[in-house]
């Protein structure tokens, strides 16, 4: 379902897979080739919404916003199933685990991975290239060697939905290969 609210209607690239049971709700954008699987909602009301290029938003999964922080996802961004991402700023190329939770003000910074379960606290600030894990989240390493992994990951998404699913199967774009995901 794609519903306005209070005059803002969802921005929505014709080149996108919004998946039965979704809902997609006011001042959201989704950008080319990104996905909203099954069940999950994605509320723009009291601020701004932005899903990037390729990115996935998995099954069951809540991205919403705070009165002062709009949610920023970057392009190539995987968020796992029953994730909660609110009011916060995830970089390019991050990965964020099933059942974690980025909170009001976090920022996750570029080629990141949040661990499934990990709760990212309020205003905590993720370096790039980091690996975070935990609750309270704490980076426990930082890798560079995943960033080509998070990549075919959203693709992988990317080519799941548009031929698997058959939903767009010439939409052109960057396709998965096979390479390793993470």
């Amino acid at each position: 379902m794609i519903k306005e609210f209070e005059g803002s209607v969802p921005t929505i690239d014709e080149k996108t897979y919004i998946a039965d049971g979704a809902l997609i709700i006011g001042k959201v954008t989704l950008k080319e080739y990104s996905s909203i699987w099954y069940n999950t909602v994605v509320r723009g009301d009291v601020n701004s919404i932005e899903i990037g290029r390729y990115s996935n938003v998995q099954d069951n999964s809540v991205v919403h916003v705070s009165d002062e922080h709009k949610t920023l996802i970057g392009d190539y961004v995987t968020v796992g199933h029953n994730a909660i991402v609110h009011a916060c700023t995830i970089e390019d190329h991050c990965l964020i685990g099933m059942g974690s939770i980025i909170m009001d003000g976090a920022h996750i910074g570029r080629g990141s991975i949040v661990a499934a379960g990990a709760v990212v606290t309020q205003g905590q600030v993720i370096p790039p290239f980091s690996i975070v894990a935990g609750v309270p989240g704490k980076v426990i390493k930082k890798s560079t060697k995943d960033l080509e992994k998070i990549h075919s990951q959203a693709l992988k998404y990317k080519s799941l939905w548009s031929q698997r699913y058959n939903i767009m199967p010439n939409a052109g774009g960057e396709e998965y290969t096979g390479g390793g995901v993470v």
